[in-house]
């Protein structure tokens, strides 16, 4: 079965050093990065794009390749976006609404100068919460309010969605559906493929830790198993176990501290 690889990123550290923390890589590393996409030989699609590839059939002719981005961080416009122009690719940035305009997010305003023949937009909930761990009315509150907030903003359709964490569940999917998106992105850090899951297509998250020789073996579709389409029973573990983190007080927010 063709492989499809779906790179998930962060932030991106514009200054001079380090990245500050494993969730932000480097400006030198992602440029790096999207040079290997291009020798690939791989087309760049947006989530929407992608979705409706899948729908069809997955028409032959096509290698597709996803550069997507989760929570909206400034830098996305600042550092991220130059690089595309440059080198011509399109990704998807998916933003969590209630963030917009807070200390090293991208601004409303910035959400708009975005070229939308460049970059999709995408919903993210509106604070990032685990949407699996929360209750029907408490996950909808999440879900459908980030798509009109963002519509409202942007004058058009928004189709896609991330689940913050890549936490779902099957309620969270139903909700996704009823809510008007046309696909999900997980995380999974596997490969999609012709017969993914259009709402919980797989990813493989990128790190200040991961070497540009495991970059060019992802994009050119090795390393990696194909994305499964039931939950794992270490993924039901793993909630129980966040259950019992916020019980203790415990909030998740972003795996990125803010870069300015």
């Amino acid at each position: 079965m063709s492989t499809v690889p779906v790179l998930l990123y962060h932030s991106v550290r514009g200054c001079p050093g380090a990245a500050e923390n494993k969730w932000q890589v480097t400006a030198d590393d992602f440029r790096a990065n999207m040079d290997l996409v291009l020798a690939s030989g791989r087309v760049t699609l947006t989530a929407d794009r992608y979705a409706r590839w899948l729908a069809d059939g997955c028409p032959a002719g096509l290698r597709p390749i996803l550069i997507t981005f989760d929570d909206g961080f400034a830098d996305f416009a600042d550092v991220v976006v130059p690089i595309l122009e440059d080198l011509g690719l399109q990704a998807t940035v998916f933003v969590t609404s209630g963030w917009l305009g807070k200390h090293g997010m991208l601004s409303q305003q910035a959400v708009r100068d975005i070229d939308p023949s460049r970059v999709e937009i995408g919903a993210h909930s509106v604070s990032h919460r685990h949407l699996d761990l929360l209750p029907e009315q408490g996950a909808e509150e999440e879900i459908r309010p980030s798509r009109i907030a963002l519509e409202d903003l942007l004058g058009r359709e928004v189709t896609s969605f991330a689940y913050p964490h890549g936490s779902h569940r099957r309620l969270t999917t139903e909700i996704v559906r009823a809510a008007g998106f046309t696909t999900a992105h997980a995380v999974k850090n596997a490969f999609s493929h012709a017969a993914d899951d259009r709402f919980a297509i797989a990813r493989f998250a990128v790190t200040s830790r991961t070497e540009q020789s495991r970059i060019g073996d992802v994009v050119n579709g090795h390393g990696l198993p194909l994305g499964w389409p039931d939950e794992r029973l270490r993924t039901r573990v793993y909630r129980g176990y966040r259950r019992l983190s916020i019980g203790r007080g415990y909030v998740a927010s972003s795996p990125v501290k803010a870069v300015r």
